[in-house]
């Protein structure tokens, strides 16, 4: 490899340094009002609702972090692979071939490591982008699934389908995730569902959850001035796919989509704020459901 090549990629590298930086930069504003809004209202104790929450967006800033050293540290190995090279010339030598082979395994495993949980949530927006606007074709035509709609008693999700799943976390609270659905036993009405998070996990989690408790998301998104009653009144309860996060949480409805391809603003529950309320946040139609009180239940 020359060296006008390997300078292009260390050009590459470094503009991928400045938008992982960029990109970090909400979350850990998020972090730093979070903390200040503790701070100034003085609690002793910080409830188990935000504190999963700061987790969340700890987990974020920390996998930012390292995937911006691991940036850092290629670009790193690219310099000293640069000088290296440009001394050999001067001295009539070459790399080696093995430092070559070295040097495409490492871009290899750069390559195949696992997701990043920035790419992730990125991922996550953009399907919710793409999600199809319904239109009504004929009168028997059914309207489940579409934006507030739910799906019927006899709907069952398929295989690769996401949904909204009630699980046991490592901490032994229940907790509503993001999942995807793995397989379907009818008999049973239970599911076999993989956490969509597969953060630090070489294999994603799969939990057996009962029917009752796996909500399909939304296929189609309802058009405002089409279908309003297909949306959620304002300050009704329900449980939104937090941003940033994998989870979801009670919160009130603040604003409905004014639009088809406008968001909810929701507003969820937090009593680290006077309120009861956090700011209302952007959350799209897809991830945004009727409340489910989770109840005990026989763990499968």
């Amino acid at each position: 490899m020359s060296v006008p090549q390997l300078l292009r990629e260390l050009h590459q590298l470094i503009s991928q340094i400045s938008d992982e930086t960029t990109h970090s930069e909400p979350t850990l504003v998020n972090i730093g009002k979070a903390h200040e809004r503790i701070q100034s209202e003085m609690k002793l104790s910080v409830s188990p609702y935000f504190r999963t929450k700061l987790r969340g967006l700890y987990s974020t800033a920390g996998e930012d972090t390292k995937r911006t050293l691991e940036l850092v540290n290629h670009s790193l190995e690219k310099i000293t692979e640069i000088k290296a090279l440009r001394s050999s010339k001067r001295v009539g030598r070459t790399l080696t071939s093995a430092a070559f082979v070295a040097e495409q395994e490492a871009q290899q495993a750069v390559r195949k490591s696992a997701m990043r949980r920035g790419v992730l949530m990125s991922m996550l927006q953009q399907t919710a982008k793409e999600l199809p606007l319904f239109e009504k074709t004929s009168a028997k035509q059914s309207q489940s699934l579409v934006g507030s709609n739910a799906a019927g008693n006899n709907y069952h999700a398929k295989p690769g389908d996401q949904v909204a799943a009630l699980v046991e976390t490592s901490d032994g609270e229940d907790q509503w995730i993001l999942a995807g659905v793995a397989t379907c036993s009818i008999g049973t009405s239970t599911y076999i569902v993989e956490d969509i998070d597969e953060e630090g996990k070489s294999v994603r989690d799969r939990h057996s959850v009962s029917k009752s408790y796996v909500i399909p998301l939304p296929k189609y998104k309802a058009d405002p001035a089409i279908m309003p009653n297909a949306l959620f009144p304002l300050k009704q309860k329900v449980m939104a796919l937090y941003p940033q996060t994998t989870c979801f949480y009670p919160g009130l409805v603040d604003a409905r989509p004014a639009h088809a391809g406008a968001d909810y603003l929701i507003s969820f529950e937090d009593n680290s704020y006077v309120e009861g309320y956090s700011p209302a946040l952007e959350v799209p139609q897809r991830y945004v459901l009727a409340w489910k009180e989770p109840k005990r239940r026989h763990r499968h």
